[in-house]
C-alpha cells in the first residue's frame, strides 16, 4: 500500500563525484539529513537531481538508492517522465517494483506533443506502472501549461492521476487548481516565491528544492501555515525570500547546490553541461544565505 502524500516533498539534488560519476555514499546520507530534518517525503531525479544529464541507468540509480535509504521512513516519489513514453513507462515500472509511493511525470518536451497526447502520454504510463502518479506542470520547459480545464479531461480519462504539482509560477492558477480542483485531486505548487500564499489557500505542500539547504525552515513554513499560524511562517519565508528569487533566476538546480555548500551541505558540482555558478553570481548568493542566518555545517 503506497502512501498518501503531503507537506513538504524535497526535490533532490543528485551529488557527483570527483570523477562526475553519481556518489552513491553522499546521496544516501543526503537522505538521512532531509528525514532527520523533518521532510515529509522525497522526490528524486527532478529538475533539482539534474536528470536530464543522466543516463536512464543513473536515473534507476538514483530512485532506487533514495527509496532503499529512506527505508519506509517518508514516501519517495521519483520523477521519471522523459521523451519518450517507453522511457517514462520503464522508469516509472522500475520505481514501483523499488518500492515508490508514486511517480512524478513531466510532459515530453522539446518538441511539445497536443493536449491529447499529453493526457494519453499521463494515463498510459501511470496505469501501465499501477502506481498513482503526480502530473508535473512546468510550461517554462515544456511549452505547454496544465490549466483547470486540462486536468478535468485528464481525470475523465485515467484515475492514475492523483496530485499535481504545478510549477506555472501562478499564483492565481495555484488557487484555481487548489479552490475548483480540490474534491479530485491535490495540488502541490512548485514555485518558490508562491509557496506560503499557496500553502495558507490549502494547498497539499510542496515538492521544492529549497529544503537541500533549509530543510528545517521550509517544513516550518507548510506546517505553522497549515496550524494557521501565519505571522511565524511569514517570518521564515520573509527570511528566505531573497535566497528562493535567486534561485528562480539563475539556474535553479546549479543555485541549489551552491546555496547547499554555502550552508554546509557539499552535494558536489553541477554535471556537464551544467556549471557552476559564475564567481559573481556565488559571491552574491553567500551573501544572501549569510543574511539568513542559514548554517547546517556538518
Amino acid at each position: 500500500m503506497t502512501k498518501k502524500l503531503g507537506g513538504i516533498l524535497a526535490a533532490v539534488s543528485t551529488p557527483f563525484a570527483a570523477d562526475g560519476s553519481v556518489d552513491e555514499g553522499a546521496l544516501r546520507n543526503h537522505v538521512d539529513f532531509l528525514i532527520d530534518n523533518g521532510l515529509h517525503g522525497l522526490v528524486p531525479g527532478g529538475s533539482t537531481g539534474e536528470f536530464a544529464a543522466l543516463s536512464l541507468d543513473e536515473r534507476k540509480l538514483v530512485n532506487k538508492v533514495v527509496i532503499d535509504q529512506a527505508a519506509g521512513r517518508v514516501p519517495v516519489a521519483p520523477q521519471t517522465g522523459s521523451t519518450r513514453t517507453a522511457d517514462a513507462i520503464e522508469l516509472s515500472k522500475h520505481a514501483a517494483d523499488a518500492g515508490a509511493d508514486a511517480v512524478l511525470l513531466v510532459q515530453p518536451f522539446y518538441e511539445a506533443p497536443t493536449r491529447h497526447e499529453v493526457i494519453e502520454y499521463f494515463a498510459t504510463v501511470g496505469e501501465a506502472a499501477n502506481i498513482p502518479v503526480i502530473a508535473y506542470n512546468l510550461p517554462g520547459v515544456t511549452g505547454m501549461n496544465l490549466d483547470r480545464p486540462f486536468y478535468r479531461e485528464l481525470l475523465e480519462r485515467t484515475d492514475a492521476v492523483k496530485y499535481i504539482k504545478d510549477t506555472s509560477g501562478s499564483i492565481e492558477q495555484a488557487f484555481d487548481l487548489i479552490f475548483n480542483l480540490g474534491d479530485a485531486i491535490d495540488t502541490f505548487v512548485g514555485w518558490d516565491t508562491i509557496v506560503l500564499p499557496a500553502f495558507s489557500a490549502g494547498a497539499a505542500g510542496s515538492i521544492w528544492g529549497a529544503p537541500n539547504f533549509a530543510p528545517k525552515e521550509t517544513v516550518a513554513i507548510y506546517e505553522l501555515a497549515k496550524a494557521g499560524k501565519y505571522t511565524e511562517a511569514l517570518e521564515i519565508f520573509k527570511r528566505l525570500w531573497n535566497v528562493l528569487d535567486f534561485l528562480g533566476k539563475e539556474g535553479y538546480a546549479v543555485a541549489t547546490k551552491a546555496a547547499a555548500q554555502a550552508v554546509g551541505v557539499d552535494l558536489g558540482v553541477p554535471r556537464a553541461p551544467y556549471g557552476e555558478l559564475p564567481a559573481e553570481k556565488k559571491e552574491e548568493l553567500t551573501k544572501l544565505i549569510a543574511e539568513t542566518g542559514l548554517n547546517y555545517g556538518k
